[in-house]
């Protein structure tokens, strides 16, 4: 009966060591699948908020430029044809869009400037002062 219990305790270790190795081998796969989980997450993360961050941006503009050409046109509009502030607005206004035609018209085209290539340059150290030997340190 003394040899019948070593080998079952030899079994039971290697049955625990298997199981243990199986546990961890396990773990290791699914840490790999959350890892590449999460940098597809991540990615879909980042568009989502790149998106909602440009409709954000988009419909403040809008709002602002709505806000600022109505209520221009609405006091435009509510003025008397010959008031001095009412053609003041009309004039500037057109004056804006002529300047703006203008400035289109005399925008130079803009060329990529051609890139130079690198010159490689010597190195130039200080020179080397030699040092006589020290007879002291040399008789020793």
């Amino acid at each position: 009966m003394a040899t019948k219990k070593p080998s079952q305790r030899g079994q039971s270790n290697s049955s625990a060591f298997h199981i243990l190795g199986d546990t961890l081998e396990s773990a290791a796969e699914t840490f790999e699948e959350a890892t590449a989980n999460a940098h597809d997450s991540a990615k879909r993360a980042a568009v989502v908020t790149k998106s909602a961050l440009i409709n954000a941006l988009y419909k403040t503009c809008y709002g602002i430029s709505y806000g600022a050409v109505y209520s221009s046109v609405f006091v435009f509009e509510w003025m008397s044809e010959g008031n001095t502030i009412r053609r003041g607005f009309a004039e500037g206004a057109e004056a804006a869009f002529e300047a703006r035609k203008k400035a289109v018209e005399r925008k130079p085209i803009r060329r990529p400037r051609a890139k130079r290539p690198v010159k490689a340059r010597a190195r130039v150290g200080k020179p080397v002062k030699m040092r006589a030997p020290d007879s002291a340190a040399a008789a020793a």
